[in-house]
């Protein structure tokens, strides 16, 4: 469960910087932190005292929201990239001439 909670510590920190720079659109940089939170439960759940012998059908559930963000994320990565308004205007403030 270590491994879990480092997960969701570190997606936690990437899902609220691309919240606040608009990378991506905001609703699905939120429904990430969302999925975190349910995962997160899932895993407290995990270690004081939710001890499934295999798969739990509720455990399954908290967990498949940030699995289809993930591959919802992923899609949209590749087909559309980062919002180029936001990459342009951070090139050229950050530019040195």
């Amino acid at each position: 469960m270590v491994g879990v909670i480092f997960f969701c510590l570190g997606a936690a920190m990437y899902y609220y910087v691309l919240y606040r720079s608009r990378l991506i659109p905001r609703w699905l940089s939120a429904w990430g932190l969302a999925g975190l939170a349910l995962v997160f439960s899932m895993a407290l759940l995990i270690a004081f005292g939710e001890r499934p012998s295999g798969p739990s059908g509720m455990l399954v559930l908290l967990a498949l929201p940030i699995a289809l963000q993930e591959m919802v994320l992923a899609v949209w990565l590749i087909l559309k990239g980062f919002n180029p308004s936001v990459v342009a205007s951070r090139s050229t403030k950050t530019g040195t001439d």
